[in-house]
Parts: structure tokens; C-alpha cells; sequence
């Protein structure tokens, strides 16, 4: 199988109708001209396949032509959601459809001005094999090309209706329904278990149906975990069926964002589901458009794509290169050449083995024109494109970036699907969890502490990795007795666990324990959940000499064997510690995390970071360490470290090196000795290599 481990820097190119013919020699000869290595092209069903039994190659028969002449290779990225006419045609019934009846006939979007979106649903049997016929045409034809380099088998997955329609649920169309229906049967055996879990009084499997409205927790939880699963099987067929079929590239697929940034829910978005299915995984991020310029919501995207990829692989698949799509007083300037090039720091510094932007040149039709590219409307370049361009030739000057992977860290993050969802069910949004898992991993990447996100899932499923001294669980509300036996388990071998407010309050139903606490926490803890209460805006809470800021809900703890090491202002308990097995389980009875998202605190960020490991200063640290500063570690197979030092800030900022290190930026690279003070510019970033 070819290998993913080379760096790959380069764009998307074609999407049609976009860019126009005449100028696809001359725009590939400029990408590789500038630098780039790798040009992805859209393989779009619907523009491919207009009749039944007629395959249309002319467009990727010319450009993978161009591209392997010019030295780029190709990942083909397989477009599947802009499916036929003919066939929505014949099988109407195919459509998506949301929990009001309405289905959503194929047009003309965004992301698909060649028509066709948002596709067919393929729990349909006939979408299915006819979406075959047309990758397998597809996978036949170019597999055996020199320039290709990968197959990005699904752009994006979801359920492709939510991103146009956020505020509905998909998909209710027969299929789906009898689908679940058969979920449901093989999970939960019978009727008489279905009904213990959701509250109800079926006769028969016949009467169960999805949930259309919200606040019908258990079944919405199933509801939802049905769908991750789904679309899991989707993805899983599309890979068997490459895989078949001979192709010696690896298949490849990337998600828009991370779901846990607020989309998981609706979108049906995890990308822990996904990433088991492919050989490499990737994220889209638009920091611009999307992230007002935030880099800690940009790396947190990029950080759980590394985390879901679990060794493999992984890209930022697609990274924006010009001005957000058209939308009224809303819309949004070019990234600044310089937080492009850092932004591509961001993506290496978090392990990334590629960079692909989003996309060479603009669009000329639809809302997305004529935005997005590094070039300009007409093809010619711009300052982006030879910042993208600078970095690229220093990436030439460090083949380390194609060798090197981030340093385990210490701490381990805790993310919860199960949360997410039961937040969406009761509240009918996932904002409050969002902002519990942004704040939490925000104020660690403030206090630069590298951490890596771990999943409910692989908790319950694997042992936790020996390299995690500590463990940070915000808003633990939903948790299994199998996840609350591992973290007890984890603790009592010498692990510590800083749990926010009401851990386990909920099953894994969704149904509220009724002794609020689980017996193996009560005992992990060494206290016991009285009640909880609402808290509006922020509530202040001491630990030490230290004041922090807390927010969403307040806990009334019961000491039970456990010390107190914090207080509320009406001196109730707010913060206990208590010694388990060789371990320590730390409980906070509100959510800092959620505060510290709003706030920022720097009280509440220095408090909570003093219960974690520091830092090991390695070859370089900052002499006045403060957010937007970041030093990310990593390591070579032979084990010699390496580091990034990112500034975010819009000041210079000294650098403080702590070893014989070459320095490459895109400026050039040099060898700083140790003791020494190198004054990095503002937003800029550095690869420091052992000399």
C-alpha cells in the first residue's frame, strides 16, 4: 500500500463546473511551481454519471493527466452526496427526510454548485448499488495511475441534510425507520427490554418508532447512537468496496470539525466512530470564516482528529485559503498571510503528516464565490499564495516534520458522546457540553499543558494509555457503570482524576440515578451528591488562596471520607480531595470549564492547572509564559525530541532555549545555542530540532 508518511502540502483544485478548462495547465504548473506537492479532485456522482448506464471521465482523464506531468500527486475524493437525477427520479422515496415528513429534493448548494446535493439516502437499497456502480467505475479507471496518491473515499460524513437544515433531524424515510427498527431489535432482544429502557408500553416491535420530538430521552439517545453507527456502516462499505476492488492507495476520509465543537448531535458527527474505518484521517478548519481567528478552537479541531486517528495517518484535509463564502454583513475577510502560515504551524505542531488547502483558487459560482482560494479569482497569485509557498520551502529544509510525532503528554482530557447527546435531548441543544469541553481544553492549552482528548468509548473499551498521570473530566454527567468501574480502577493504580460537578448523575439511558452518585464514585470520591442546583452567569468558589469562577451548576457534596479543599463563598463545600488506592480523585462541585470558556480567568486557569503536571521545559520555553503561547513537543522513532513554538500573540516574545537546537522558520534556519533568548515576531511560529 502506498505510504501516507511523506509531508504533503498542496490544494483543492476542481470541483465542477469550477475552475474553468483553459486554465488547468497553467494553474497546476503555478501550484507546483510554488511548492506544493499534492492537488486533490473532486470525483462528483452526479456530474459523472448523468444517465443510468454513462460515465463521463474527460475532466479527470485531462487533469490527473496534467498533474502527474507537472509532479503532483492526486487524492480523488469521492463525492457520493450529489447523487444522480435519474435515480432520485426513479426512487423518490430515497430522499432525506426530517421528523416533520418533509423530504429534501436534489439541487444546487454551497458545497455542490454542480447540483445533486444532498443526495439519496443509502439505507435505501437501490442508492446503494447504483452509488457502487459509479465508484467502482471510478476506482477501475485511476487506480493504476502513477500520480495517484490517495482515495478520499467520503468528503466530510454526516448527514449531509443538517448542515443546511441545523434545526432538523434526519433521516425518517421507510428505510431509516425499518433500519432502526432492526437496530433496536438486535440491541435490546425484546420488546419487554426496549419498553424497561424507554418508559413506554409497546405490544409489539410494530408500535416503535424514532422519536420526533425532543425531551424523549432514552429513545433519542438511541436514536442518535443508531446514526453514529449508520453512517459508520456506510463508511465501512465504501472502503470494502475499494479495498476489493485492488486499489493499492489508502483510503482516506475527513470530517468538517470536530463534533464535540457543537455539531455531534445534529449532524450525527463523532469522529471516534470514523476514523477506525480508513487508513488515514483528516479535519476541515476554517479559522477565519468560522473561528474568528481563534487558534485554540482551530488546534482543539486538530488535536481530536490526531486523538480519533489513534496512530494512523491524519491531515488537515482541508484549511482555508481565502475569504469565507458570500453572506451579507456576515461575510469575512481573507486570512492575513501571516495567521495562514501560522495556522499551518497549528496543523504540523499537532501531528499533522499533510496540508491541504481549501482550495487553490476561488469559486465562480454559487455563495462560496469567489472565495476560499490562496489565489486570486483569475488563477494569478496572491500573498497567501506565497506564504503558503514560503512555508512549503521550509518544510523541504526539515524533513523531521515527515518523521516526528507529538510527545505522549500527561494529561488525558475526557470527552463523552453520551453527554453530548443527553444535553441535546433535554436542553434540544449541545451547546452547554460544548462549552464545557471548549473551556476545559482551552484553559489547559492557556497554561500551555499538552493534553490529548480521550473517548468514553476507548476508556470502556481499552486501558488507558501508561502515559497519562492525570485525567481532566469536565461535565461528567453521563456515565456507565463499566467507565466508572475503569476510572476508579485507573485511580487506584496511581492515577489522579479532576472530575467537575455530578459525575454519573445519569446512566447510560439517560435516566437520573436515583442516589445521584454511583456507589464505586461514592467510594472513589470519598463523598456523596446531595443535590444540584442551577447557577446563572458565574459563581465564585475558593481553593486555597485561590479564587475561581464556576458556572452551570452548583453541587451540595456530603464528605464521606474525603477532604475538603475548597470552599463557596457561603462556605459549603466546593472542592474535595481524597486518596484512593496509590491515586487521588479530585471533585469540584461546579464547572470551571464552562466559566473559564466565557471568561478566560486567569485565577481559575492557574488554580486548575496546579493540579496537573507541569510541563517538562525540554529545548525551549517562553520567558513570560501567557495564552496564545504555545511549545508543542514532539519526538523522532529514535527518540531525540523536537518542539514547535507557536506565538499567537501581536507582540515579539522571547524564546528561552534549553538545548542545541536548529531553528527553522520560514525565514531560514540557524543553530542557537542553550542559555540563550531568540525574539520570536508576532504570529509567527518554529521547528526546533536537536543540532
Amino acid at each position: 500500500m502506498t505510504s501516507l508518511g511523506s509531508i504533503v502540502i498542496g490544494g483543492q483544485y476542481y470541483r465542477p463546473p469550477n475552475p474553468p478548462r483553459s486554465d488547468w495547465e497553467r494553474d497546476l504548473q503555478l501550484m507546483a511551481n510554488s511548492g506544493m506537492n499534492t492537488v486533490k479532485l473532486w470525483a462528483c456522482w452526479s456530474w459523472m454519471n448523468p444517465e443510468r448506464d454513462r460515465f463521463d471521465f474527460e475532466d479527470l482523464d485531462a487533469l490527473t493527466e496534467i498533474a502527474g506531468r507537472v509532479g503532483l500527486k492526486v487524492v480523488l475524493n469521492l463525492i457520493l452526496e450529489d447523487a444522480p437525477y435519474w435515480l432520485e427520479e426513479n426512487h423518490p422515496e430515497a430522499r432525506y427526510c426530517d421528523a416533520d415528513g418533509h423530504d429534501v429534493q436534489l439541487g444546487a448548494a454551497m458545497n455542490t454548485p454542480g447540483g445533486g446535493w444532498p443526495g439519496l439516502c443509502f439505507d435505501n437499497a437501490a442508492v446503494a448499488e447504483a452509488s457502487f456502480v459509479f465508484l467502482e467505475a471510478v476506482v477501475a479507471r485511476y487506480k493504476d495511475r502513477p500520480a495517484l496518491l490517495a482515495w478520499d473515499v467520503w468528503n466530510e460524513p454526516h448527514l449531509e441534510p443538517a448542515s443546511y437544515f441545523p434545526d432538523r433531524i434526519y433521516c425518517y424515510c421507510a428505510a431509516s425507520i425499518s433500519r432502526f427498527r432492526h437496530w433496536l431489535q438486535l440491541r435490546h432482544k425484546t420488546v419487554d427490554t426496549l419498553n424497561a429502557r424507554w418508559a413506554r408500553r409497546f405490544s409489539a416491535w410494530s408500535q416503535v418508532h424514532p422519536p420526533r420530538l425532543f425531551e424523549a430521552v432514552p429513545d433519542m439517545m438511541d436514536w442518535r447512537e443508531f446514526w453514529f453507527e449508520n453512517l459508520r456502516a456506510w463508511l465501512d462499505a465504501r472502503v470494502a468496496r475499494i479495498k476489493a476492488l485492488g486499489a493499492a492507495q489508502p483510503v482516506m476520509t475527513h470530517v468538517a470539525l470536530s463534533g464535540f465543537t457543537g455539531q455531534m448531535a445534529t449532524h450525527t458527527l463523532d469522529e471516534w466512530t470514523l476514523a477506525p474505518a480508513v487508513d488515514g484521517f483528516g479535519t476541515s478548519s476554517f479559522p477565519t470564516w468560522l473561528m474568528n481567528d481563534d487558534p485554540v478552537e482551530h488546534l482543539m479541531s486538530l488535536d481530536t482528529a490526531r486523538a480519533a486517528a489513534a496512530g494512523k495517518p491524519f491531515w488537515q484535509t482541508e484549511l482555508q485559503g481565502g475569504r469565507g463564502r458570500r453572506n451579507g454583513a456576515a461575510s469575512t475577510q481573507h486570512p492575513r498571510p501571516e495567521v495562514l502560515t501560522l495556522e499551518m504551524w497549528n496543523a504540523f505542531g499537532a501531528g499533522a503528516r499533510g496540508v491541504l488547502f481549501w482550495q487553490w483558487r476561488p469559486e465562480l459560482l454559487g455563495p462560496e464565490s469567489p472565495g476560499y482560494g490562496l489565489c486570486a479569482a483569475d488563477g494569478s497569485p496572491t500573498a497567501r499564495t506565497r506564504a503558503a509557498a514560503d512555508f512549503a520551502s521550509m518544510a523541504k529544509r526539515a524533513p523531521e516534520l515527515s518523521r516526528s510525532t507529538p510527545a505522549p503528554p500527561a494529561i488525558g482530557l475526557i470527552v463523552s458522546r453520551r453527554t453530548a447527546i443527553h444535553a441535546f435531548a433535554t436542553d434540544r441543544s449541545m451547546d452547554i457540553y460544548r462549552r464545557s469541553v471548549m473551556g476545559a481544553y482551552r484553559l489547559l492549552i492557556d497554561a500551555d499543558l499538552p493534553v490529548e482528548f480521550v473517548h468514553e468509548d476507548e476508556i470502556e473499551r481499552l486501558d488507558l494509555p501508561s502515559h497519562f498521570r492525570a485525567l481532566y473530566y469536565p461535565m461528567p454527567t453521563v456515565i456507565s457503570d463499566t467507565l466508572a468501574a475503569r476510572l476508579a480502577e485507573w485511580v487506584h493504580a496511581g492515577g489522579r482524576l479532576l472530575s467537575e460537578a455530578a459525575p454519573g448523575a445519569y446512566d447510560e439511558r439517560g435516566w437520573h440515578r436515583p442516589e445521584g452518585t454511583p456507589a464505586i464514585f461514592r467510594r472513589l470520591f470519598g463523598a456523596q451528591s446531595v443535590e444540584t442546583d442551577a447557577v446563572t452567569g458565574e459563581i465564585t468558589f475558593t481553593i486555597g488562596r485561590s479564587r475561581l469562577k464556576g458556572s452551570w451548576i452548583r453541587e451540595s457534596i456530603k464528605l464521606a471520607g474525603a477532604s475538603a479543599i475548597g470552599c463557596f463563598e457561603d462556605e459549603e463545600v466546593a472542592a474535595t480531595s481524597h486518596q484512593f488506592g496509590s491515586g487521588e480523585a479530585i471533585l469540584i462541585g461546579t464547572c470551571p470549564s464552562v466559566a473559564y470558556d466565557s471568561t478566560r480567568d486567569p485565577s481559575t486557569r492557574a488554580a486548575m492547572a496546579s493540579f496537573f503536571p507541569s510541563r517538562r521545559p525540554g529545548l525551549a520555553q517562553w520567558a513570560d509564559p501567557a495564552p496564545g503561547l504555545m511549545v508543542r513537543p514532539h519526538v523522532l522513532p529514535n527518540g531525540a525530541e523536537l518542539a514547535f513554538a507557536l506565538n499567537w500573540s501581536d507582540r515579539p516574545q522571547l524564546l528561552e532555549i534549553g538545548a542545541p537546537v536548529e531553528f527553522h522558520d520560514i525565514v531560514g534556519s540557524r543553530v542557537l545555542t542553550p542559555h540563550t533568548r531568540w525574539e520570536m515576531p508576532p504570529l509567527s511560529g518554529a521547528l526546533l530540532t536537536t543540532s
